[in-house]
């Protein structure tokens, strides 16, 4: 969501701009804030050389960060956080979204790792699994608030990634293939007696019917 500074589409002057559909122009006039552009040409006023007249930009699209965080789980397993947090200038505060922050990428940043760390070490690694939605939620409850009055509307944030470390994985792992490996076990065990008692079915059948002589 970075800012920039635009030119003139005459040259040597500042006094007429082409404004994007997906950008909203502020006009500056001596550094002072004046008023937003329209879409479409527009003059701004008198300008000579760019000295009287500049322009700010901040695009009206949404965009979307990506935070990674590290913290713990209530059980002392390290975890990193990969939050998607999209979001976009409100139409209706693009001034303050312009002039109050410096950097709205590393405010979010901000805002989402004290969330995440303050949600995460309160739950077990199972449960950090399964309250992800409380977590996104959480974190978005927190935006929404804190961000509009900087001017930027939250529309979603979502915990896309939750990973124990390295070693905490390789014995989940584990656990997973002895898990498995059991079950396998178990299944061809139940199998084998299936067949067994079949067998000694059949073999009773057959006695029977021999002593019956038939």
């Amino acid at each position: 969501m970075a800012q920039r500074y635009e030119s003139g589409c005459l040259p040597c002057t500042n006094c007429c701009v082409t404004v994007p559909q997906d950008r909203h122009y502020a006009v500056e006039r001596f550094g002072k804030f004046d008023h937003f552009l329209t879409p479409g040409l527009a003059v701004a006023g008198a300008d000579c050389c760019g000295c009287c007249i500049n322009f700010r930009s901040i695009t009206s699209r949404i965009e979307q960060n990506l935070i990674v965080v590290s913290t713990k789980t209530k059980d002392n397993v390290f975890v990193t956080v990969q939050v998607a947090v999209q979001q976009s200038v409100i139409p209706a505060k693009v001034e303050q979204a312009m002039y109050k922050l410096t950097d709205v990428h590393a405010q979010i940043d901000s805002y989402v790792s004290d969330v995440v760390r303050s949600q995460v070490p309160l739950m077990l690694l199972d449960e950090a699994f399964e309250k992800k939605d409380d977590i996104s939620n959480a974190v978005q409850d927190k935006l929404t608030h804190e961000m509009s009055a900087y001017g930027f509307a939250i529309h979603k944030s979502l915990v896309t990634e939750l990973t124990p470390n390295a070693e905490v994985m390789q014995s989940m792992n584990e656990i997973n293939k002895q898990k498995r490996l059991r079950d396998a076990s178990i299944m061809a065990a139940e199998a084998e007696k299936i067949k067994v008692v079949k067998a000694a079915e059949a073999a009773a059948d057959a006695a029977q019917l021999q002593g019956e002589g038939i």
